[in-house]
C-alpha cells in the first residue's frame, strides 16, 4: 500500500528513532564518560575516512535532484561542510580531526590508517546507493534521513557536545564540531534533514519506491552499527548492538 507523503516520512522518522546512534554501546560508553583516550582516538581515526566521502556523496544526490530549491539547500550543506564559512568555523572534517588530535591522533595516523572492513562497507554502500544504479529516494533515505535526521545524541540530559566538555575537557575546535553536529544550539542538521524529507515527499510516490527507500535506510543502519562495533573491537572492547530488523 502506498503511504501518503507525510505518512511515509513519519515511518522513516520512526525507523531512525528506533535505530539512532545512541542505541549502540559505542555512543553509550562515550556519553557515560567511560571512554578512554584510546577509544576516542580510534573513534575519530576510523570515522574520519567515512566522513571524508560525505560531501562527495551529497554532491551525487545534488546532481540527481530535479528540484532547484532542494538543490540550493544541498549546495549550502556541501559549502558549509567543506568551508565552515556559514558557521564561522572551518572545514568540518578538520574540526573532527582536532578532536582526535587532543587524544594523540596525528595526520600520519590518518594517512597510514588500515581502513577496517566494516568502515569499507560503509564507504562502499554510501557510494553505491548514491550511484546510477539506485534511485534518488534510496540515496536520500540512506544518507540524509539517517545521518541528518537523527536528533542530537543525548544521555542523561546531556548532548554530545556537553558530554565531551564535561567528561573529556574537549578543546575548542572539537566543541565547535559537536556544537554544529550534535547539540541543541544549532539548527543546521535539522534544516539538512528537512531538505531530504522534501525530496521524499515529492518523489517517493509509489509503493515500489517507498519500499526501496525503506530498504536503503535499513541497510545504512546495518553497516553503520557494524562499523561502530568494529571501533570498539579495535580498542579491545567487546560489545555488539542489537541486530537491525527491517
Amino acid at each position: 500500500m502506498v503511504l501518503s507523503p507525510d505518512q511515509f516520512v513519519e515511518k522513516l522518522k520512526t525507523i531512525v528513532e528506533e535505530n539512532k546512534k545512541i542505541t549502540h554501546p559505542l555512543y553509550q560508553i562515550i556519553m557515560k564518560g567511560e571512554a578512554t583516550p584510546e577509544l576516542l582516538k580510534n573513534f575519530v581515526l576510523h570515522r574520519y575516512h567515512i566522513k571524508s566521502f560525505w560531501t562527495r556523496n551529497i554532491s551525487a544526490i545534488h546532481s540527481k535532484t530535479p528540484d532547484v530549491e532542494v538543490r540550493k539547500e544541498l549546495a549550502e550543506n556541501i559549502y558549509e561542510e567543506e568551508t565552515g564559512q556559514l558557521t564561522g568555523t572551518m572545514r568540518h572534517l578538520e574540526l573532527f580531526f582536532k578532536i582526535g588530535e587532543q587524544f594523540g591522533l596525528t595526520w600520519e595516523d590518518i594517512e597510514n590508517c588500515d581502513i577496517l572492513p566494516e568502515s569499507e562497507a560503509v564507504i562502499e554502500w554510501n557510494n553505491k546507493v548514491c550511484g546510477p544504479d539506485h534511485h534518488l529516494v534510496e540515496a536520500v533515505a540512506a544518507l540524509i534521513v539517517y545521518m541528518e535526521g537523527q536528533p542530537p545524541v543525548t544521555w542523561d540530559g546531556r548532548t554530545m557536545n556537553e558530554a565531551m566538555k564535561h567528561f573529556y575537557n574537549l578543546n575548542q575546535e572539537g566543541v565547535q564540531y559537536f556544537t554544529i553536529h550534535s547539540s541543541n544550539d544549532m539548527e543546521v542538521e535539522e534544516d539538512h534533514a528537512e531538505a531530504g524529507y522534501n525530496i521524499l515527499r515529492k518523489y517517493a510516490i509509489t509503493e515500489e519506491l517507498q519500499e526501496k527507500a525503506i530498504a536503503a535506510l535499513y541497510k545504512s543502519i546495518e553497516v553503520r552499527m557494524k562499523h561502530f562495533s568494529a571501533i570498539l573491537r579495535i580498542t579491545g572492547i567487546e560489545a555488539e548492538a542489537e541486530p537491525v530488523l527491517g
